[in-house]
């Protein structure tokens, strides 16, 4: 039976034409290409991908991020309180503190809070991370200026500079 515009998908009887003549265009992967890819995809994994993973940059990018946020944090709470903020940079570690008498005068003992929780804002070092400073203890006033100025404070190869007469934390 033959329809115009509808093919004609009827098979004569018997074995003349067998099923596999309507599947010649055969368009898949032989299992030699398959394994063989298989094993790349192994020896990246093994040889590659643990390049791409390393924690230790992967942490000291966040301790840099954490100092420096510090740093502008300890500013801003400066010119906010009125009172004297100091960030202390001693033995990998970091900490705010404020003055615990007075806003002008005393020792700095108080712990400045982090404005997430009520822990201090401090932090140490991880593991394989460096942190230095030309200068362990960086003073902001009411009006937000650094004393000293000119700090630099470096985590592994990143630092940071903190600008003495405006208080800016010039870093990228």
């Amino acid at each position: 039976m033959f329809c115009y515009g509808m093919p004609d998908f009827t098979l004569p009887v018997g074995n003349r034409f067998p099923m596999t003549h309507l599947f010649t265009d055969n368009r898949a992967f032989t299992l030699v290409e398959l394994v063989v890819t298989m094993v790349l995809i192994g020896i990246l994994a093994a040889v590659a991908l643990p390049r791409f993973f390393d924690a230790t940059a992967f942490h000291s990018r966040g301790f840099y991020d954490e100092v420096i946020q510090a740093a502008r944090y300890g500013q801003k709470l400066a010119v906010a309180s009125g009172c004297d903020v100091e960030l202390s940079i001693a033995g990998g570690s970091f900490a705010l503190h404020q003055r615990a008498a007075s806003c002008t005068s005393g020792a700095f003992t108080r712990d400045v809070l982090h404005p997430s929780g009520s822990d201090a804002f401090a932090a140490a070092a991880p593991s394989g991370v460096s942190l230095s400073a030309t200068k362990v203890s960086i003073v902001f006033d009411s009006l937000g200026r650094a004393t000293p100025g000119g700090v630099t404070v470096s985590v592994d190869a990143r630092s940071f500079t903190i600008v003495g007469e405006s208080g800016y934390v010039d870093g990228l």
